[in-house]
């Protein structure tokens, strides 16, 4: 009884001293790319722009998002030139979300409340006294709707005489409809299947990254 005690003991005080979560968020992503034919695609000079009529380069989110994929580019060895007529090659950007699913769905979850003292082995007041004691609850059913989105980006490279050089389609589907925490996944994913072709999508899984610094 006493080792049973501390352990719940150490558990109850993990949980209010611990300030994180040790489960880290992760997504499916599909992609799907495709390459020119006889094409060896080395990093170059490169402007973004808007893919579609319905993506606003001027907006606010798209500047952000925009910010980042510069940021991947980068990273991977293109330039930005001084002047956007010098880039070699045009990328086009597009995002958006979609409901795909939406249901409703019965579950279960028990009604627990634990609790825990500390007394005389005889207890105070000359009452016995347990180290531990727990009550548990009944179990609770609630129906809940769900919805499911499909969130994509899409990047398109054009030579300067508007020639097709690579895509890639990324797109995961989820609950969240956050563009501003979506995109940045499935941009970081899209990037190493620049010039390469994909005979079918693929699946692959990545992890979210934290901002705190462990």
């Amino acid at each position: 009884m006493k080792t049973l005690f501390l352990s719940i003991l150490a558990l109850f005080t993990l949980s209010f001293t611990t300030g994180c979560s040790p489960i880290v968020p992760k997504y499916k992503v599909n992609i799907d790319a495709i390459t020119a034919p006889n094409l060896e695609v080395t990093p170059s000079s490169f402007k973004i722009e808007a893919l579609g009529e319905n993506t606003d380069k001027n907006s606010l989110l798209f500047q952000e998002q925009s910010t980042y994929l510069v940021k991947l580019l980068l990273s991977k060895g293109y330039i930005q030139p001084y002047s956007s007529s010098e880039a070699k090659e045009i990328i086009y950007f597009d995002y958006g979300i979609e409901k795909v699913l939406e249901e409703v769905r019965t579950d279960t979850e028990p009604e627990v409340t634990v609790g825990f003292s500390i007394g005389h082995p005889y207890g105070f007041y000359g009452r016995h006294y347990h180290p531990f004691w727990s009550d548990w609850g009944y179990y609770r059913t609630y129906r809940k709707k769900y919805s499911y989105y499909n969130r994509y980006i899409t990047l398109l490279a054009k030579d300067q005489m508007g020639k097709e050089l690579w895509r890639v389609d990324a797109s995961s589907i989820g609950e969240s409809k956050n563009l501003k925490k979506i995109v940045p996944i499935l941009l970081e994913a899209s990037i190493p299947y620049i010039g390469k072709n994909t005979k079918e999508p693929i699946k692959i899984v990545i992890k979210e990254k934290s901002d705190k610094k462990e």
